[in-house]
């Protein structure tokens, strides 16, 4: 025995157990098993890096292995010269130089399977005998403890036996000769390791420099499905939430959080992922249990916490609005103006499974006439790499199938409820009639921890707090016809804080109260002071916000206030919401959005967009509320100012859509009318859906010229002329006819003297539009050249970075590139600083970097346009970027990069009615992207040319 090592039991149970990191797991261990199999992976040998990688695993086994530690250290030391040699000897070598014996050999070696040469102790090395090591010491760790010690010798045999059958291997690789000292092992060792860091290095300034040089459509995907860093981060509307926090006052539900995670961390049965449902009435901690079941380790460890999103569908009040908050939640790079495909995009190119938390999902459910849409929405959303968590004030999930699992969450029992009193408030714990209080509130969650904290702020003990709850009876906890437990309606455990003497001695409290719950975003104290909550209402806010706060009627995230959710439903009930308070709302809406009117070009105009983007949520919901009976003129043309700042950022729908739906009320001005009709058809064109925007911009100019407003009715024309010099299917005819229209629309404003410089300046640029896309090259450019001057001098910068961009692509037609960079920079610079799009602009001059044969600055500026029409949600612009990024990468000889882009701008050409000819030309431009000797057809080539100088 040698010294210091102990005897019997307590030897063995050291030699038994798992080795420490120092005997072998150490980082330079690690660091030389790595090298290895890099190594092994370079050398042109079918089957030698599958030999060494296992060969590696099993020198691993021999440190979990429970057998003699001498004997499996020898082992294992075996297997590490054999695999270190034969690498050491392969490593730089071409397939040319390698015998073809060696390569035979070594094909055996990674051969796997158990046959009868391992029962028969075959002497041949192969992948066989590597296996049946394995097997071996697999055999040896799996034994019982007692079995190891009783049956140690017999364990001992095995090793040896499988020393033997790697003694053979030597052999028969002639490798026992090469590795005579462990000092010259330890030399191989170095310089394999020395090998594999040239390797790296090598390889690092390969793919440097392929990095700088080129690009590939993996590139152009990651923009459009935001997998973009580096740059695109920074087009990031906003970074994605984290999810919030679990309560810290949480009992009575750890049976029901287990049994969620069990089934929503279960393997997925098909592919498809579970969907988990937690019902019941409000009041019963739907919300605090699905974060404390998001927050469980167990979860997490399938889900950690940049896999989970949290979805709060409270302000979801209309689809748009879900799909928004869907948006905001998810926060997805591409910004294509519809948000649900680019959720459906952020989802379906996510690298790892995601878990949505969809939190009072009733909201949205509850709208019956958009159910089927919603169903839609779940359904798209029903993707293996998503599980979905949902909480909604029900006795069911909202959709039935095998992944689908609801879980009723009924009331605590006394003692958690007792837990979450005593918690809140601790001098409570010796009350002898707390138990006789929270058996009367039902042992409802929510309702016990309203009760506490009234208690704690208000300092009514127990009984007293019963008696105001006996006092008021039945009707405290149920309404008529619900068909509950007169004992369980959340609606009196809210009453108790709304009813409290606190808030009604504190002014005001109840309206300011109402006037949060109009604002499902949320705000912070500066705007609310502002705008929702003035002094003039409101002169002691603090007071009220104090007092909202105590009855836990109000929440604080950070800077802004929140009402609760479902004490937010109470309060907007019909029975319950003061009209007066809605009308105020509504009015301070109004004088928030006459507030901030500014344009591009404006000095407030950056300063306007802020507020406004920081209220759009709130403004947006208030709109959707108000009816189309009766509509109020001045509310129209206030929200009217929100459908414009939408125009000029990201391009939605929603708030336009509604204003027309306001305006068709019989009652409200034409001139109006024609205002909103003409927003809508500017929004529509700019969206690329040219069919609709003609027939608002039709029905504006009727409206108007009805009325007598002719400066209105000459821009409807003049929009008319726009939208038309954008379809290239215009017969030239009907392109000389816009001419006419200018001209009627010159007509329309000569008796306007007060604006003449501006009216002009606004027909020269028409003109040149119009000369420009009828083939007129050079009266077009003069015309918009006129037209910058006079903008100029009218210090309007946004119509002269317009004039500069339509400049730019006549002179790209002319061929006259030099001049094209300089109006396309101009254009550029003026529209960054007004804080506008310019992608179309960094389009033309990515086709003028293409014409000089300069692809690869072409790609690079292409790629930049394209992150700017995601960004900004043109969905016309992305796709013909993507065209040009196609044939820049069919000149630069990538075929499938180049073929797959012309596929992926069909797809968003199929989006929009503005280009009827894409399938034709995209068609033409793949197939001679695989054959750059095809020549056009006649029909071809006429679509070519009206997109392309070269054809």
């Amino acid at each position: 025995m040698q010294p210091g090592i102990p005897k019997g039991p307590e030897r063995d149970s050291q030699e038994l157990s798992k080795p420490t990191s120092g005997e072998y797991a150490g980082e330079a261990a690690r660091n030389f098993l790595n090298a290895l199999e890099f190594v092994a992976d370079e050398i042109p040998v079918p089957g030698l890096s599958t030999a060494v990688k296992l060969a590696t695993k099993l020198i691993e086994a021999c440190d979990d292995s429970h057998a003699t530690l001498e004997r499996a250290q020898e082992l294992k030391q075996r297997i590490k010269a054999l695999v270190t040699v034969l690498v050491d000897d392969l490593k730089g070598k071409k397939a040319v130089e390698i015998q073809e014996e060696l390569k035979k050999d070594i094909q055996h070696l990674e051969e796997f399977g158990l046959s009868f040469l391992i029962e028969t102790h075959a002497t041949k090395f192969s992948g066989r005998d590597l296996k049946y090591i394995q097997t071996k010491l697999d055999a040896i760790a799996s034994q019982h403890a007692l079995l190891l010690f009783l049956f140690q010798s017999l364990n001992e045999g095995k090793v040896d036996k499988c020393l033997r059958v790697l003694d053979n291997a030597v052999t028969r690789f002639k490798l026992s000769r090469d590795v005579k000292s462990a000092i010259l092992l330890d030399k191989i060792e170095k310089e394999i390791i020395n090998f594999h860091a040239e390797q790296q290095r090598t390889l690092t300034d390969i793919r440097e420099e392929l990095r700088e040089t080129n690009s590939n459509m993996g590139e152009i995907l990651d923009i459009l499905h935001g997998r973009r860093t580096a740059d695109a981060a920074k087009s990031r509307a906003h970074s994605r939430p984290s999810m919030p926090a679990p309560i810290n006052v949480f009992y009575g539900r750890s049976g029901v959080v287990d049994e969620v995670v069990e089934f929503l961390t279960k393997p997925s049965d098909a592919g498809m992922r579970p969907r988990a449902c937690l019902c019941g009435p409000g009041g019963m901690g739907k919300t605090s249990t699905a974060l404390a079941i998001m927050a469980d380790s167990r979860l997490r460890a399938s889900f950690p916490p940049r896999n989970q999103v949290w979805v709060p569908c409270v302000k979801a009040t209309s689809v748009s609005l879900f799909l928004d908050s869907l948006y905001s939640s998810l926060a997805p790079v591409q910004n294509t103006g519809n948000p649900l495909e680019d959720v459906m995009s952020e989802i379906e190119t996510a690298a790892e499974p995601l878990i949505l938390l969809l939190d009072n999902f009733e909201t949205l459910w509850n709208l019956t006439n958009s159910r089927s849409n919603v169903e839609d929405i779940l359904n798209r959303l029903d993707k293996t790499n998503i599980t979905l968590l949902m909480t909604t004030r029900s006795s069911a999930a909202p959709l039935s199938g095998d992944q689908w699992q609801s879980f009723v969450l009924e009331a605590i029992d006394d003692v958690s409820a007792r837990k979450i009193y005593n918690q809140i408030v601790p001098q409570s714990d010796k009350d002898p009639k707390v138990p006789d209080l929270l058996k009367a509130l039902g042992c409802m969650p929510l309702a016990v921890t309203l009760m506490a904290r009234r208690g704690k702020t208000t300092g009514l003990d127990a009984q007293k707090l019963l008696d105001e709850y006996n006092r008021r009876g039945t009707a405290m906890l149920g309404t008529a016809g619900n068909g509950m437990d007169a004992r369980q309606s959340l609606d009196v455990c809210i009453s108790l804080s709304v009813e409290s003497q606190l808030i009604l001695d504190t002014p005001r409290a109840y309206n300011l109260l109402v006037t949060l719950a109009m604002l499902p975003a949320g705000t912070d104290h500066q705007t609310l002071s502002d705008c929702w909550a003035t002094p003039a209402n409101f002169p002691n806010l603090v007071d009220a916000l104090d007092a909202l706060s105590q009855t836990s009627l109000l929440e604080r995230r950070q800077t802004h206030y929140f009402v609760l959710p479902v004490i937010r439903s109470y309060v907007l009930d019909p029975s319950r919401f003061p009209v007066a308070v809605s009308d105020a709302v509504v009015a301070s809406a109004c004088r928030f959005l006459r507030g901030h009117t500014a344009f591009p070009g404006d000095p407030s105009f950056h300063e306007h967009a802020k507020a406004l983007s920081a209220e759009e949520s709130n403004l947006q919901a208030i709109l959707l509320r108000m009816k189309s009976e009766a509509p109020r003129d001045d509310v129209i043309e206030a929200f009217l100012i929100l459908a414009d700042y939408q125009l000029m950022t990201r391009l939605k729908l929603e708030v336009i859509e509604h204003l027309v739906r306001l305006s068709c009320d019989g009652a409200v001005p034409q001139s109006l009318v024609g205002k909103v009709r003409t927003c809508y058809g500017k929004i529509l064109m700019e969206l690329g859906h040219l069919d609709k925007a003609e027939a608002e911009f039709n029905s504006a100019r009727k409206i108007f010229l009805e009325a007598a407003d002719n400066r209105r009715a000459a821009r409807s024309t003049l929009f008319l002329v726009e939208l038309r010099t954008r379809l290239h299917n215009v017969p030239s005819p009907e392109r000389f006819g816009l001419i006419k229209d200018a001209r009627n629309a010159k007509a329309l404003l000569k008796n306007f003297d007060d604006d003449n410089a501006r009216d002009t300046a606004l027909l020269n640029y028409y003109y040149g539009m119009i000369y420009g896309s009828t083939g007129y090259h050079d009266q077009g450019i003069s015309y918009l050249t006129e037209a910058k001057k006079s903008f100029s001098a009218l210090s309007d910068t946004l119509y002269g970075a317009k004039c500069s961009h339509w400049l730019q692509l006549l002179y790209y037609l002319e061929r006259r590139y030099d001049v094209v960079q300089d109006q396309g920079n101009l254009a550029i610079k003026d529209f960054e600083q007004l804080g506008q799009y310019s992608g179309d602009v960094m389009q033309v001059l990515g086709r003028v970097l293409f014409a000089k044969e300069n692809y690869k600055e072409a790609l690079e500026t292409l790629t930049g346009a394209l992150e700017l029409c995601r960004s900004y949600g043109r969905t016309l612009d992305l796709a013909k970027t993507l065209e040009m990024i196609g044939r820049t990468w069919a000149k630069m000889g990538q075929i499938g990069d180049a073929r797959e882009a012309y596929e992926k701008a069909q797809t968003y050409y199929g989006q929009v009615d503005s280009d009827k000819d894409y399938k034709l030309r995209c068609g033409f431009l793949s197939r001679q992207a695989a054959d750059p000797s095809l020549l056009p057809t006649e029909e071809e080539r006429s679509k070519l040319k009206v997109r392309y100088a070269d054809y």
